[in-house]
């Protein structure tokens, strides 16, 4: 992972002056959500993993802080600086309610994103500057397919933003996979092409949660709005604020390196 990159954006979100945006990343003991509610078995937890990657033949595997989603029987979203580099490959862990779970798959890199930022649609809270955001995708192919759990599909309409959503993470804990955690979110700032800036309701987000999927809800079920790329904070590790990256544009030709 890399190193912690702070930028200030003088950004002004619900009332509150928050000084900087913090990619997630470090190298340091990762933190899942503090707060908000152990994860129980609906298709948000049954879906969400953790991600460890493997960098240099001659090192020893080591799990990174970063979480991701299920969104068909051999894919995973995540953030992209999740796999930074060239890694060789990665390792996916699933979760029974709050449980790390076997068997643990392989995957390796698919694709990454850099979306589109877009432009803020009208009432968006004032003076935030997009390009201080970090905002960054990648999609995962595992090894072989997963068959006893259900694929979230990936939001359709970036323009329609959700007025709740929830967030899933993970971080580590000592040298293994921390318990999985969710927290209800409410988006305070949106653009047109689904980059949300989300209050995190009675929990802050950790740079465990980097990746975590941001899920929503209609008729049709549980889908994925996007994932968890950064959050704003005065003081690291954890945030009351998140920056999701938008799902809707994973696919598309736009931001794809």
């Amino acid at each position: 992972m890399t190193t912690t990159t702070i930028r200030t954006i003088g950004t002004r979100l619900a009332g509150a002056a928050l000084a900087a945006t913090i990619g997630f990343g470090s190298a340091e003991p990762a933190a899942a959500i503090d707060g908000g509610a152990p994860a129980g078995r609906d298709a948000l937890a049954q879906a969400t993993v953790a991600i460890g990657t493997i960098t240099q033949p001659e090192e020893a595997l080591r799990l990174t802080r970063c979480t991701g989603i299920l969104i068909a029987p051999d894919l995973v979203l995540t953030a992209a600086h999740c796999v930074n580099g060239d890694p060789l490959g990665a390792l996916v862990v699933f979760f029974r309610g709050t449980e790390p779970a076997r068997p643990v798959y392989g995957a390796r890199v698919a694709a990454r994103y850099s979306p589109d930022p877009g432009e803020m649609l009208p009432n968006a809270a004032p003076d935030v500057s997009l390009a201080d955001l970090s905002l960054d995708l990648a999609v995962l192919r595992l090894t072989e397919p997963v068959r006893d759990r259900r694929p979230v599909p990936l939001a359709a309409d970036p323009r329609r933003l959700p007025k709740t959503l929830r967030i899933a993470g993970a971080g580590l804990s000592g040298r293994g996979v921390g318990r999985l955690r969710t927290a209800t979110l409410t988006p305070v700032a949106a653009s047109n092409t689904g980059l949300t800036i989300a209050r995190a309701n009675g929990a802050r987000i950790c740079f465990g949660d980097s990746g975590g999927p941001v899920v929503a809800q209609d008729r049709g079920g549980t889908y994925v709005w996007g994932v968890a790329s950064a959050v704003i904070t005065r003081t690291a590790p954890c945030g009351g604020y998140v920056v999701v990256a938008p799902a809707a544009q994973v696919f598309s030709t736009t931001g794809v390196r």
